[in-house]
Formats: structure tokens, C-alpha cells, sequence
């Protein structure tokens, strides 16, 4: 009996699946309790063969479906002691008609339980009532009968017991619909829409539309849609059918898609590079894989750079895998000959993300950047023709802080001079110990693709100068989508120095047409080392056009310290016509400053790029720092809806990389610092949802919510703006400054003890 009785539970607790257009009910556990074990009690329980059936009821007792839909009745058996001995069998009728008909609609038991019947409306609405006394048109009686199997009447209509009537409101679909109405679809995937005419399937043209344009994918003729590699603005698109009605005029109708990420965003070459901590201090890592966007990598090479384990060149990766999720974060595990590396990364679109190395006592940061075809499959040195400049932060040969920044003419076979070619070094030359070097016109050198790993975009550049001596460095071309559109050279290459001489590492960019800087203002952020530890800065500032800076603000943080953010007074710049090179002074005081050089004045090499930035190298005697400055948009420029940037209703993914070049032990809490990526749903004063993967390198932190309470955004002036992000685990504040470039993008920059650091967010939708 007890097998029995466990059969009768699991029946009372079958469920059938949902279907697509389905009205489902669901009875309550004790009536399918009751109507089962009374079947059972047919041949089981006491009452034995005097049994009978006294009733049969089914539920709903009214609903509606639309035409060709579909709504589940279920049918309760209630049982009373008789002299006759009955087999109970149920018959679902429609209009008094066993299994119904294609006028008024058709049903039959679920595979599962016959207790449940199925109803199917017909393709159109029933042109009569179907078996509803004083009904209306589309109405349709839906009844359950249950036969007694030992009957002693003659009548077979007296043997059986017919349940209650429900009732079935067929509605017509009057005009053009879609089906599905709205559906969720990943990136790269797709979905089969239906034009339905007065409910039935009808041939249509599609067209997709959203209000803030984007990539948003693409609809076939037979209305199978397939999402883009990533979310459009806004993550939403309306998909929109046009027929011909029955009057011949067009008529439309529309379904909204929703699209997140999946692991089809990456896909394609990418080149990598990231910078942080082993353990006895600097690593830095650049390389290139390739992403079949089914979460594998099929191939890949990197270079490394080691306090630890020194220099490893041309490693292959391989064997190593991804996903990316639906909000844009991903995760990696890298491998080569030196073992496995775990990455975590933001993505902000397809082409760009943030990226965090990911394991215990290994920390860094730095991004991905999707490759074009002129960066992987061009391996002539002609792609690499014009002027550029670049930005190097590192240490020297004696394990102190060291900066390099400059501009040459590549000649695109393979070489440049040291005309027109200049170099800026920072070695050491905190509080005046080290050396300064500014305008080294010495500067020459040259550079070839890697023949070993054709098609990653890997090569060797040489520098040489009397300053430093002759430098090796491996690149990875870059030359990211939209970056520099209309131009045949390169702009964008990772670098990391392999010689072994000094630790470097940065990037080189095209450099701009024009040397000097806009009529506009300037964000920036730059990171490094100060006499006390990491240090990290950044701010705003006005460019007059014609050599002078003022009316910002100059955030500074040197080992946990923060400045409180210092307004600036005026001062000048100067800009060398024949080279790109600005000696900029920013003055963190009122009145104008004594000179670039002079006390007080943060001083920085700046040489602008091609693609909008400005590479910047710190020289005066606070720190060792290089970082990037920005144009900002406004009535000048291009990239904000208004006079100037906000942050509206988004989506951002967000990259935070801990300053620092010195962290092995014993040392203080403040050179250990955390590196994290993200991705937030900002307003212009919230921050409504989020999650951080935090690596304090003693310990990994993924998918870390941030709190409801502790997390606020300041709102900007002249594009300034905080920002306090309170993650739950590990419970922290982190207190940043946020500086907008445009309505999509902002530097960030740490103005609390932990994180010194530098950072960005970008818009994903």
C-alpha cells in the first residue's frame, strides 16, 4: 500500500510544461490529492466494489484564449459507497462532442494525466455559440465525462456523470500582430518572429528601429532576427511587421527585443595588456589571443615582464577559455608554459574592456582591445608609417620609478631617425634624487613584425637615446575599430620592454596632424609612484589655445593622502612646432604661476595622439607618474547632448587599476592596492544596481554587489564629479573622483587611503 500511496502523491504533484499561448491552471494539491486517491480507491481502498462516481467537476469555470491558443481544464472525481462496482474513465468533450472538432476547437487528456484535458481553439472564432446556452459568438462549453464501467441501466447516457460546464471566450486577433510579442535574445543569437493577420499566420516585411540607433542586429524575410555582438543604447529595439490588410491598405505592427551580452561579444583577434604585482613587484603582461565567441580561445601569444620570474617572450596561449555573462562581465582562464592566469573583464562593447588579473598574490590591470585586419594580417612595416608617440612607466635597471615619453617618424620600412624625433625620461627624479630629462633630441630606432606568430599583430621595436641607452620592446598592434577611421597606418600599439635592462611598459598612438592643444577642456588622470608610495592624480583644466591653463581643479593622492582637490590659478604651456612636444604647467594655487618648471607647478610632457588623447609623463620632483588626458565635449566639440557632459540613465562597465611600482613585503597597507572591474547601472545622482570583481591581491572577490546605503554620484562641475561605490564583499568604501569626457565616458581616479588607483568607465547600453 505504501507504494501506492507514493504514486498518489507524485501525481498530485505533477505539473505539465507551459506552452506559448497556453492559459494554465493549476488545482490545489488537496483537490488532485482527493480525485486521485479516489480513483485509487476504485480497487483499493475499503469500500471495494461498491464504489461509484457522484460527481465530476473542472476548473476554470471560465476563461478566454485567443484564436489557434491554447488553456488546460483539470477534473476533480468525487467518489460515494454503492452496491455497483464502477471503473471511472473521463472523456473531454467540446460542444457536447468527444475531443471536439476544428469549428469550435478540439481537446484531449494530457500525456501525463488524463484528469487534465488541453483545449485548443480553432484558427478562427467560432461563428456561432458552440454548446453555451444564451451565449455569444465565440463562446464554446467545455465539459469532462466520467462512465461508469458496470452499469445496470440499459441507457449508456444513465451510466455516465457529466461535470459542470466551463466556458471558453474565443478571441478574435482583429488586425496585424507579432508573435512573440517581446522576447530577450543574447548577443549573436537569434529569434523566430510571426506576422499574425486577424490571428493567422500571414506573410509580412520586417524592419528594425529604436529611437538611439546602434548595431541592432539583423531581420530576414522570414522574420528570423539576430541580435548584434552586443547590447545597442538603450538594450532595447522594436521589431516591426507591415502587411496589407484586408482593404488593401499596409497595416503594422511591432514586438520589443531585449538584448544583453553573451560569449559571442568577444569574438575575433584582441590584444591585451595589464600592468600590477607578482609579489616582489612590477609585472607586466601584452599580448594578442583570438575568441571563437563560444567561449573558447584557439590561440594567442604573450610577453611578460617579472620581478619574480624576469622575462618570458612569445609565449603561446593555449587550451584557455572564456564566458561572458549577461551584464558585460566576463571571466578568463589564460594558459601557457608558465602556467595558468585568471582574468576578470568589463566590457563596455565588443571592441573594448576593462580587464583585472584575477588570481591570489598576482594583481593587475589594463584592457582589451579588439584587432582589425590591418593590425593582424598586414605584417609590412609600411603599416606602421607617419609620426608617433608613446608612453612608457616602469623601473630601471637599479629598481627605481621610471618614466618615458617621446615622438618620432616612423618610415614605414622598418625604422626612424632622430629627426624630428624627442624624449622625455623621469627616472627617479622624486624629490630631486633622480634625473630629469626634458627634449632628449636624440631619440632613434627601429621596429618589424614577428615572422614566428604571423596575424597576431606581434612585433620588436628598438629605442636608442643617449639617455637610455638602446631598449627592446615588444608591441601588439591595436588599431581599434573607429579609433583612427580613414587612416592606413597603425594607431594604437601595447608595448612591454623584453630587454631585461629596465621593467616598462605603456602605449604607443599615431599622433595628431596638428601639435598644440584646443580651445576646450581637459580631463586627465595619470598614476605612479611619489617619494611615499603609490600615487595617483588627475583633474580639469581650461586650455586658452594659445599656451595658457586655468580655471580647474588638481586632484593629487600620494600614498593614501589626498590633496582635498586644489583649484588652479593660470598658467602657460609652450609647444614645440618641429616635435608635437607641450611642456604643460598645471598650478594648484591662485594668481599665475612663476614658471612650468618652477616650484609648486605639476609639470607634465604632454604629446597629443590621433586618436583624441594626450599622452602625458610627469616631471616635476613629486612623483613619477605618466597617464592620459581628454578633450571634453561642449560647444566645442562633439559627444555630449547638451553644452556639456552628464550621466544619464545607462549602463557602464568600469576598469579601476591600483598605482604603485614597489609592493613587496614588509611594506605599508597603502602600497598594496586593490584592483577591480565592474559594471554599474547609473542616473545622473544613483547608482542603482551593480557588481565588482575586487582583487587585493591577498584575496579574490568576484561578483561583489554593491551596497544599497553607502553608494552615491556627486553631480559634476565643469564635468568633475564624485562617486562612492560601497562593495558588501569585502565591505569597503571606495571614494573616487569621476572626470566626463563625453555622455559615455569618464576618467576615474581614487581619493581615499585604498584604492590609489586610476581607472575608467565607459557606456555599455
Amino acid at each position: 500500500m505504501t507504494s501506492i500511496w507514493k504514486q498518489a502523491l507524485e501525481l498530485c504533484a505533477t505539473r505539465l510544461p507551459d506552452r506559448p499561448g497556453r492559459v494554465k491552471s493549476t488545482p490545489s494539491l488537496v483537490a488532485r490529492f482527493l480525485a486521485v486517491s479516489g480513483i485509487l480507491c476504485l480497487t483499493s481502498c475499503g469500500g471495494g466494489p461498491g464504489t461509484t462516481v457522484s460527481s465530476v467537476s473542472i476548473s476554470p469555470t471560465s476563461t478566454s484564449v485567443n484564436v489557434a491558443g491554447q488553456a488546460d481544464f483539470t477534473a476533480v472525481v468525487t467518489l460515494h459507497n454503492s452496491t455497483t462496482s464502477t471503473t471511472t474513465t473521463i472523456s473531454w468533450q467540446v460542444d457536447g462532442v468527444p475531443s471536439g472538432n476544428s469549428t469550435c476547437g478540439t481537446i484531449a487528456p494530457s500525456p501525463t494525466d488524463q484528469l487534465e484535458g488541453i483545449y485548443t481553439a480553432p484558427a478562427a472564432v467560432p461563428s456561432s455559440s458552440c454548446g453555451v446556452t444564451g451565449g455569444t459568438l465565440g463562446q464554446v462549453a467545455v465539459t469532462a465525462v466520467a462512465t461508469q464501467s458496470t452499469c445496470s441501466s440499459s441507457s449508456s447516457s444513465a451510466c455516465e456523470v457529466t461535470s459542470n460546464t466551463a466556458v471558453v471566450t474565443v478571441g478574435g486577433i482583429i488586425g496585424l500582430s507579432v508573435s512573440p510579442a517581446s522576447a530577450a535574445v543574447p548577443a549573436g543569437g537569434s529569434q523566430q518572429f510571426t506576422a499574425l493577420l486577424n490571428g493567422v499566420a500571414s506573410g509580412a516585411s520586417w524592419s528594425l528601429s529604436s529611437a538611439s540607433g546602434g548595431n541592432l542586429g539583423s531581420i530576414n524575410s522570414n522574420g528570423l532576427y539576430t541580435a548584434p555582438p552586443f547590447p545597442p543604447p538603450g538594450n532595447s529595439l522594436t521589431v516591426t511587421a507591415t502587411a496589407t490588410g484586408s482593404n488593401g491598405a499596409p497595416v503594422t505592427a511591432t514586438a520589443t527585443v531585449t538584448v544583453s551580452y553573451s560569449d559571442h561579444s568577444l569574438s575575433g583577434p584582441y590584444a591585451f595588456s595589464y600592468i600590477g604585482n607578482d609579489g616582489s613587484g612590477l609585472l607586466a603582461v601584452a599580448g594578442s589571443f583570438v575568441a571563437d565567441g563560444n567561449g573558447n580561445i584557439v590561440s594567442g601569444v604573450e610577453d611578460i615582464e617579472s620581478f619574480l620570474e624576469g622575462i618570458s617572450t612569445e609565449l603561446p596561449i593555449t587550451q584557455s577559455t572564456y564566458s561572458v555573462g549577461s551584464d558585460g562581465r566576463g571571466l578568463a582562464s589564460i594558459k601557457t608554459s608558465r602556467g595558468t592566469a585568471t582574468w576578470r573583464f568589463a566590457l563596455s562593447t565588443n571592441v573594448h574592456g576593462q580587464l583585472t588579473r584575477f588570481d591570489t598574490d598576482v594583481s593587475g590591470g589594463g584592457s582589451i582591445d579588439q584587432q582589425t585586419l590591418n593590425a593582424t594580417t598586414n605584417s609590412s612595416p609600411s603599416v606602421i608609417s607617419g609620426r608617433y608617440t608613446f608612453g612608457l612607466l616602469g623601473v630601471d635597471g637599479s629598481f627605481n620609478p621610471l618614466g618615458l615619453a617621446g615622438e618620432f617618424s616612423a618610415n614605414g620600412s622598418g625604422s626612424f631617425s632622430n629627426l624630428d624625433a624627442v624624449l622625455d625620461v623621469n627616472d627617479n627624479g622624486i624629490s630631486g634624487s633622480g634625473t630629469v630629462t626634458r627634449g632628449d633630441t636624440t631619440l632613434s630606432g627601429d621596429y618589424a613584425f614577428d615572422s614566428a606568430f604571423p596575424g597576431t599583430g606581434r612585433g620588436t621595436l628598438t629605442l636608442e637615446s643617449s639617455t637610455t641607452g638602446n631598449r627592446m620592446f615588444a608591441f601588439y598592434a591595436v588599431d581599434t575599430p573607429g579609433n583612427c577611421s580613414n587612416q592606413a597606418s597603425v594607431c594604437q600599439l601595447h608595448l612591454v620592454e623584453i630587454d631585461g635592462v629596465a621593467f616598462t611598459a605603456g602605449d604607443m598612438f599615431l599622433a595628431a596632424a596638428a601639435p598644440g592643444l584646443a580651445d576646450a577642456t581637459y580631463v586627465f588622470a595619470a598614476g605612479g609612484n611619489s617619494a611615499g608610495g603609490a600615487y595617483g592624480a588627475g583633474g580639469v583644466f581650461a586650455s586658452s589655445g594659445n599656451g595658457s591653463t586655468s580655471n580647474g581643479t588638481l586632484d593629487i593622492n600620494s600614498a593614501g593622502t589626498y590633496n582635498s582637490g586644489k583649484s588652479l590659478g593660470s598658467c602657460s604651456y609652450t609647444v614645440d612646432a618641429s616635435t608635437g612636444r607641450i611642456d604643460l604647467g598645471l598650478y594648484p594655487s591662485s594668481g599665475s604661476c612663476p614658471a612650468i618648471s618652477g616650484p609648486g607647478v605639476t609639470e607634465f610632457a604632454a604629446y597629443p595622439t590621433a586618436v583624441g588623447s594626450v599622452v602625458l609623463l610627469e616631471l616635476d620632483s613629486s612623483a613619477v607618474a605618466t597617464g592620459v588626458a581628454y578633450q571634453q565635449c561642449g560647444p566645442q566639440s562633439q559627444g555630449c547632448a547638451a553644452s556639456s557632459p552628464s550621466l544619464t540613465a545607462i549602463s557602464v562597465g568600469l576598469g579601476l587599476t591600483g598605482q604603485g611600482l614597489f609592493h613587496s613585503p614588509p611594506a605599508s597597507s597603502a602600497s598594496f592596492q586593490p584592483d577591480l572591474d565592474g559594471q554599474l547601472s547609473v542616473s545622473g545622482t544613483s547608482v542603482s544596481t551593480g557588481n565588482l570583481d575586487i582583487n587585493n591581491f591577498t584575496g579574490t572577490f568576484p561578483t561583489d554587489p554593491i551596497g544599497a546605503s553607502g553608494t552615491a554620484i556627486g553631480s559634476p562641475t565643469n564635468g568633475r564629479g564624485t562617486l562612492t561605490l560601497a562593495p558588501t564583499n569585502p565591505s569597503a568604501t571606495y571614494s573616487l573622483v569621476y572626470y566626463l569626457i563625453d555622455d559615455y565616458t569618464a576618467l576615474l581616479f581614487g581619493s581615499g587611503q585604498t584604492p590609489v588607483a586610476i581607472g575608467m568607465v565607459a557606456r555599455q547600453f
